[in-house]
Order: C-alpha cells, then structure tokens, then sequence
C-alpha cells in the first residue's frame, strides 16, 4: 500500500475513534443528566430517606467510637453518659443498654470494704456517698432485740430517727439514711441487699429500724461498694 493511502486509512481510523468517545462522552452525559434531578425538581423522598440514614449510621459510630475511647481512659462515667445518648438517638440499637448495664455492674463492684455492724450501737456510719453516684450495700447476719415500754392504742410512735423507728420501713429491717449537714435525708430499705444512687451529697449510716430504747445484741456483716468513701466514717 502506497503511503498515501495508509495516510488514508490512517486518517479514517482517526475519524471513528473521535466519533466513538463523542459518542459515549455524549451518553455519559445524558445519562447523568438523567440521573440528576432537573433544576428545581429536588432530590426524591428516597434519595433524601437514604441521606439521613448515611448521616446517621456515621452519627452512631462516631458516638461509639467516643465512649470506646472514654472507656480506655477509665472515664466510664462520660461512656455511659454517651451511650446513653446513643440510645436516645436509636433506642433499638443492639448491645448498648447492655453495655451500659455492663459499665454500671463494674463501676458499682469497686472500693469493696467489709464492715461489722454491732447492733448495740444502734447507728453505723458507713462512709461518705456523692450526689447521683450509685453505691451497693449487703448485709448478712441476725440480731436479737429487746422491747420493754409501754405501748398506746395508736401504736408506736414514728418519724424521730434519733428515737424512734422510722415510718414506711418494716419493723427491725436494717435502713439507709443519707445525713447531709447534719440532716438526715429519707430512709431506704436495705434488708439483705440494695443498690442506691443519692439525691444528695453525704454520710451514709446504717440502723436497725427499731425505736432507741430496744437492746439490740448481735453482730452484722456489711459489704459496700461502688461510689463510697469507707475511711470518712473511721472519724465519727
């Protein structure tokens, strides 16, 4: 073949190759064209609905990935209150209530002390407890109780807890009393276990609820743990 005519050929090549991407640029342009809404349609309610779940499945794990890092500084109070807040954003979201059931079990399990509750004293004081902090006491044992006075139709009195057995509370259980300022805030049942976050700042004292004037006899085993200061009661 002449060099003409593979300057010929040459050039036809040249020519369907510049028509074929002319012609697939074109395609692809149309058929962004029709993927994209047209000026003043808008996104679909779809493509809008797919939206904010991308935003939210990142909104998520950005939150767990904060109270994983809180965690590992030991910070788990501020991991709950993320995990909460992740819950609050998805309440079916799969193991986080447990996780934070699984952080409050560990936080509740610390700083354990044992304790011996001579009932003669009639008061125990137990340590310093902080506001919205949650603690646990567990109590084992039996005491034998004494009562000699005189009792009115009207039953005995109540409400004195520096006399008297307090109101709302079996007879003889062991109670909780919170004692801001020299104050004693509402008793709370103990029995053989609970667990108790605060509505205040204070000194945590154990008693039988039994009016002063009884004889007690009988040693209790306490155990406490969680958000407790045991030294604070070695003073008083």
């Amino acid at each position: 073949m002449s060099s003409h005519g593979m300057k010929t050929g040459a050039g036809r090549v040249g020519t369907i190759i510049a028509l074929f991407v002319v012609v697939v640029v074109s395609g692809t342009a149309s058929a962004q064209s029709r993927s994209r809404p047209k000026s003043g349609e808008g996104e679909s309610a779809k493509q809008l609905e797919s939206r904010i779940s991308k935003a939210e499945e990142g909104l998520l794990q950005e939150y767990l990935e904060v109270a994983n890092e809180y965690y590992k500084q030991g910070e788990r109070e501020r991991a709950i209150d993320v995990l909460g807040r992740l819950l609050q954003l998805n309440p079916k979201m799969e193991g986080i209530k447990q996780r934070v059931d699984g952080l409050r079990e560990e936080m509740i399990q610390e700083n354990d002390r044992k304790l011996d509750f001579d009932t003669s004293k009639f008061w125990l004081p137990v340590g310093d407890v902080q506001e919205g902090k949650a603690f646990r006491v567990q109590v084992t044992g039996e005491y034998r109780m004494d009562l000699n006075t005189a009792v009115g139709l009207a039953g005995l009195p109540t409400g004195d807890p520096a006399k008297t057995h307090v109101d709302g509370v079996p007879f003889g259980a062991v109670v909780g009393m919170v004692f801001t300022e020299g104050k004693p805030g509402p008793p709370f049942l103990v029995s053989g276990a609970v667990d108790h976050t605060p509505k205040k700042s204070g000194t945590l004292f154990l008693r039988v609820n039994v009016p002063t004037t009884a004889k007690c006899r009988g040693d209790l085993k306490v155990a406490i743990s969680g958000a407790i200061d045991p030294e604070a009661s070695r003073n008083r």
